[in-house]
């Protein structure tokens, strides 16, 4: 099990595997666990710190009984996925900044590995430290300890929020 010392105070950048920055997007993975807006916020920030893009991407794939209880990653069709994400957008910037977004929705088995994958294009990738562990957890989340040691870019890694945790969808 992948863990850090102690628990994030703060976003931590590893870094990727390519060996020359690239001037493509931030991308920030959003999913529906309360982390959005924090998310959000450092993407935004870094985009505009670097002069690039900002694309939230949402993998979403196939329930997985028993390890989904029809929750978060659950969507009958493309149609919804893109609904979630617009709807995250939209909730945690402003109008005109999210009317600037791109977006990417992905359709698949491993979000890890799709994640990887959009990680080729990106200057940078930023996700939450885990989706499920509690928020003084040190431990990261499976997605992520997958992530990490496998981009071409670096990676953000954000703590997850304080506060409730509601989920949005």
């Amino acid at each position: 099990m992948t863990t850090i010392a102690t628990p994030l105070s703060g976003p931590v950048v590893v870094p990727g595997s390519r060996q020359r920055a690239s001037a493509g997007p931030v991308v920030v993975a959003l999913d529906d666990d309360g982390n959005a807006r924090t998310l959000l916020r450092h993407g935004r920030h870094l985009a505009a710190r670097l002069r690039v893009p900002l694309r939230a991407a949402y993998v979403w794939s196939d329930c997985r009984p028993p390890e989904c209880a029809h929750h978060r990653r659950c969507h009958r069709d493309l149609g919804e996925a893109c609904r979630l994400l617009t709807a995250l957008i939209d909730d945690h910037l402003p109008a005109d900044a999210a009317g600037q977004v791109e977006r990417d929705v992905v359709h698949a088995v491993d979000p890890a590995a799709a994640l990887v994958t959009l990680s080729a294009s990106a200057s940078m990738l930023v996700v939450g430290s885990s989706s499920d562990c509690p928020r003084d957890s040190a431990e990261l989340g499976g997605t992520t300890r997958r992530l990490l040691g496998r981009t071409r870019c670096p990676v953000m890694v954000v703590p997850r929020a304080t506060g409730p945790r509601n989920r949005f969808w």
